[in-house]
């Protein structure tokens, strides 16, 4: 979560006085130290720190394996459900969480919006690079269960990069556009949970593709605008192609969807930053 501890004045790193140094080098340093503040202080105060990182999506793996594997007979293809649960969970818990402390990262800091000048995108973005380096950490917990499942791991695991980057660009753009609006409008926090728990249902990750297709296939209108949601989903993509990778050991098989999901992405980037440089005027006065 985002940090509620705000930096002073004296907090912030120096200036670089190099000759060679300029503002980029200054902008990197500032983005390093929010991304470190950001880290140490989710788990500030916590008896069991970092291990929160891991015991969240270990108990929601274990709750919907149980309820949809074992009560509702869902059928998960690649033969482990844990594996299967968790490579999607893993990443809708990393864009998720991201999307969440983005929308707060300018509101919950705002002591050091209005007292010191510097780019205020900062915030948001190193809110998303410690979201990333939580999901970095989280990544431990599919090792053991992708053992027992006698799971292996080939050539495909290079995609991983490419799913994180689109992830990645998916939260920091949305995020950058709630960041800017929760200044003017403070009940977006609370839209971003609810959304963020809808859009968990209508993303393939505790149920199978393949189930959405059979139920879906030839039920009329009905069935085509639930299948228009799904496919208009760029986190649909991006969870089939963890699935891809890490449930069955291959490429991910669903390019023209990840291709969609990158340019959504890309979009998503543009458009946050366009929002964000016009409301961010009025910041300092509004926080």
């Amino acid at each position: 979560m985002a940090s509620t501890e705000l930096l002073s004045e004296r907090s912030l790193p120096p200036r670089p006085r190099a000759p060679h140094a300029g503002p980029l080098a200054g902008r990197i340093e500032l983005l390093l130290e929010l991304v470190r503040r950001d880290v140490k202080s989710r788990y500030r105060g916590s008896l069991l720190g970092v291990a929160w990182t891991l015991l969240n999506p270990l108990i929601f793996m274990i709750v919907y394996s149980v309820i949809f594997g074992k009560f509702l007979k869902v059928h998960y293809p690649g033969g482990s459900a844990t594996v299967f649960i968790l490579s999607g969970l893993l990443a809708w818990t990393f864009f998720s969480q991201a999307l969440t402390v983005a929308t707060n990262s300018i509101v919950g800091n705002a002591a050091l919006v209005r007292k010191v000048a510097f780019p205020w995108v900062l915030l948001s973005v190193s809110s998303v690079v410690a979201a990333l380096i939580n999901y970095a950490i989280s990544l431990l917990l599919l090792i053991p269960f992708m053992l027992l499942a006698h799971k292996g791991i080939g050539l495909p695991i290079l995609a991983v990069p490419l799913l994180v980057a689109v992830t990645f660009a998916l939260s920091l753009g949305l995020g950058l556009m709630l960041a800017a609006g929760n200044v003017y409008l403070r009940d977006l926090t609370y839209l971003v949970t609810l959304g963020t728990m809808i859009w968990f249902y209508i993303t393939p990750i505790i149920y199978p593709w393949s189930l959405v297709q059979s139920k879906f296939a030839g039920h009329g209108l009905e069935g085509q605008a639930a299948q228009f949601v799904l496919y208009a989903n760029p986190m649909t993509w991006v969870v089939l192609g963890f699935q891809d990778v890490f449930v069955f050991d291959r490429w991910p098989q669903h390019w023209h969807g990840l291709g969609y999901s990158l340019v959504v992405s890309l979009l998503s980037i543009w458009l946050g930053l366009r929002v964000f440089r016009r409301l961010r005027r009025r910041f300092a006065e509004e926080v």
